[in-house]
């Protein structure tokens, strides 16, 4: 139980640490290529939504990555489009033991939308480390993460999609 807790404050401070160096990049941005998706696996989230997202901002099918927090001891990797973590990925000090995930973090995106509504530790540590040039995601989570905050229900998509695109339009990345 005290090493859950040091490991929980760890995370903490490596979230606050992330948010105090990151700096909104999205100027860097000539068109959107890659496209990354931060999920909560608890929640019932549709790949074939998370496609048809991709499909509807440009990005080949291929060109997406997604991966998946799941809070249960067991990860059963069933499905072949998403990579999934748990709190076992972490280590005591915080510090990243998944290579999967750790790749997620160190790869360039061109935008990752954090695509959950609760505010879960481990899912804004990833969206915080991640090096993304713009990162979307909803006001229900800590707005500090997101240089782009959607104000839609993550149970309605389509009126998700319809404002992602709306706003990427503006900021003229597709």
């Amino acid at each position: 139980m005290i090493l859950k807790g040091l490991k929980r404050n760890a995370i903490k401070k490596s979230i606050e640490a992330h948010l105090v160096k990151r700096g909104s990049s999205s100027q860097g941005i000539s068109g959107l290529k890659t496209l990354a998706v931060l999920i909560d696996a608890s929640q019932s989230v549709n790949m074939s939504t998370l496609i048809k997202l991709a499909n509807e901002l440009g990005v080949k099918s291929e060109k997406l990555v997604v991966m998946g927090f799941k809070e249960e001891k067991d990860i059963d990797d069933n499905e072949k489009d998403v990579v999934y973590y748990s709190d076992k990925s972490f280590g005591v000090k915080g510090a990243i033991k998944n290579g999967s995930l750790q790749d997620f973090i160190e790869k360039d995106y061109d935008v990752l939308i954090s695509f959950y509504a609760e505010d879960k530790m481990e899912l804004n540590y990833i969206a915080a480390a991640s090096r993304a040039k713009l990162k979307v995601g909803f006001a229900e989570v800590d707005n500090r993460i997101n240089d782009l905050i959607i104000g839609s229900a993550t149970n309605n998509a389509n009126l998700f999609i319809t404002e992602l695109k709306k706003y990427l339009k503006i900021l003229q990345i597709i």
